[in-house]
């Protein structure tokens, strides 16, 4: 459920900007890093501490394209600038993360109920399991309804299909582009903070996590909103196929080799659009 998320998210920005941009890894570490700092050490009520920590994350992807992103696109960079540009920011935010908080797994709950579980048809799901079968549905369809029958979904999907037409027939690109880069931010910290809660965050995870996202959202279709989501489930049946058949330590090797077969089968993904 958490790739099908978080690749809505990655997709927003990879059609809208053209690039794959790494750095929506670093969104996910400032989630749950901030959500660690604000509920566990602080003691922040928990609802509060969501709202602030996934403020922080969008905040930070906006800040990134601001500073970096957005002045590369105004001198007319490559592509393979913008990547290693995001990259290098995520590996700088992963660094720093490291140096405050330490390189060992932070778990973010803070009180045994926290991560209790309860039993549903006779299978036990934690807490945060639950409310990602909940949320992750809701916040889908929400994400749809906007981008397909709202002025500012038109105005995204514009943006997608010809930057430089959009800007022509008066849409605010750069404050199109903000709220994207925001709306994505957020929901890599819902990643974050459900990684945090649910096994531990590290200052890797956010590369952890990118990989099998992109691997996702090629599979599915770069240039579908639908196609991510789909993507995701694929990839999932294909790793615990795995693990059933040939034992987990392959289990990691599996993205990359349905993005070999990918790009040598269908390039352009599941769907196209």
């Amino acid at each position: 459920m958490f790739y099908s998320l978080l690749v809505v998210g990655f997709g927003f920005i990879l059609r809208s900007s053209k690039f794959f941009n790494v750095a929506y890894g670093g969104a996910f570490l400032v989630g749950g890093y901030a959500m660690f700092l604000l509920y566990r050490m602080y003691l922040v009520p928990f609802f509060l501490a969501i709202v602030i920590s996934l403020a922080l994350s969008g905040l930070y992807f906006v800040l990134s394209n601001k500073f970096i992103f957005e002045p590369l696109f105004k001198r007319k960079a490559s592509n393979f600038i913008l990547l290693i540009s995001s990259f290098g920011l995520l590996i700088a935010t992963s660094a720093i993360i490291g140096i405050i908080f330490g390189n060992q797994a932070t778990i973010v709950a803070r009180h045994l109920s926290d991560v209790s579980t309860v039993n549903i048809l006779g299978g036990a799901l934690s807490y945060v399991q639950l409310a990602t079968f909940i949320v992750t549905p809701v916040l889908i369809i929400a994400l749809a309804i906007i981008y397909y029958k709202t002025r500012f979904g038109r105005a995204m999907r514009a943006i997608e299909n010809d930057r430089e037409m959009s800007e022509l027939v008066g849409i605010s690109t750069s404050n199109i582009t903000m709220w994207v880069y925001m709306i994505s931010g957020i929901l890599a910290g819902i990643g974050g903070i459900g990684e945090g809660f649910e096994v531990g965050i590290n200052p890797y995870a956010g590369l952890f996590y990118i990989l099998p996202i992109i691997v996702v959202a090629v599979l599915g279709g770069m240039k579908s909103f639908w196609g991510g989501i789909l993507g995701a489930f694929v990839l999932v049946i294909a790793q615990k196929l795995t693990v059933l058949i040939f034992g987990g330590s392959w289990e990691q090797a599996v993205p990359f080799v349905v993005l070999i077969i990918v790009l040598l089968v269908r390039p352009e993904g599941i769907l196209k659009r």
